[in-house]
């Protein structure tokens, strides 16, 4: 997925709006003022950070050498992904949604 595909995958979702405090190296996501993931602007490879589930996070990072603690982030609560190629786009797609659902419980 190349990183326009991403954003688009992220701000599909209703709700979902680009932070004020992006800006011109991290765009930041946010569903109701609860950063959802951020996109690392120019990066190559491109990296993402998702808001996970702990224990979904566990299992992912010790699964894949490309999954790993959200880097300046809650690392309990999100995931960096660098997408190497480890990860379908499949993948990535459904970790975007997982996502979006965590930032909405949290919303609740």
């Amino acid at each position: 997925m190349t990183e326009e595909d991403v954003i688009r995958e992220i701000t599909q979702y209703d709700g979902v709006e680009l932070d004020p405090k992006s800006n011109d190296n991290l765009a930041i996501y946010s569903y109701h003022d609860e950063i959802m993931a951020v996109v690392k602007k120019g990066s190559q490879p491109l990296v993402i950070a998702l808001r996970c589930d702990p224990n979904l996070a566990k299992l992912l990072e010790d699964k894949y050498e490309s999954v790993l603690p959200g880097l300046k982030l809650n690392r309990r609560r999100f995931i960096s992904i660098i997408m190497t190629g480890q990860l379908s786009d499949d993948d990535i797609k459904a970790q975007i949604r997982h996502a979006y659902e965590e930032t909405k419980e949290t919303v609740k």
